[in-house]
């Protein structure tokens, strides 16, 4: 993984767009960020992960996962050592867990 195949794989998703913060480059749904690339593109966070996935992948693997923020939902990730399936599997978890929520449809009235 690099900086520019997370980047591909985050817009790849439905509303997802990049913005940045204190250097930060960051992919938001609705003004919510998901995901995250450090500056020199070698590490990123995922937001809002389940904290137990957080604590297992860093248990696994604490070269390549930390987790990180409050609440441990948070997980660093060094971009070199993760594989692109593993990778796509979790930045979509994050964009789920921000990303709006499809409508019913209205239901018909009678009358």
């Amino acid at each position: 993984m690099n900086a520019a195949l997370v980047r591909k794989l985050a817009l790849a998703l439905p509303e997802a767009y990049e913005d940045s913060h204190f250097d930060v480059a960051d992919f938001r749904v609705k003004k919510k960020i998901f995901a995250t690339i450090h500056p020199g593109g070698k590490t990123g966070v995922l937001l809002r992960l389940d904290p137990d996935l957080c604590a297992q992948l860093a248990d696994r693997d604490p070269d390549a996962f930390e987790r990180v923020g409050a609440g441990g939902r948070a997980l660093k990730i060094v971009f070199a050592r993760v594989e692109r399936g593993e990778y796509e599997h979790l930045v979509r978890q994050a964009w789920e867990a921000i990303a709006p929520k499809k409508r019913a449809p209205p239901s018909k009235r009678r009358g």
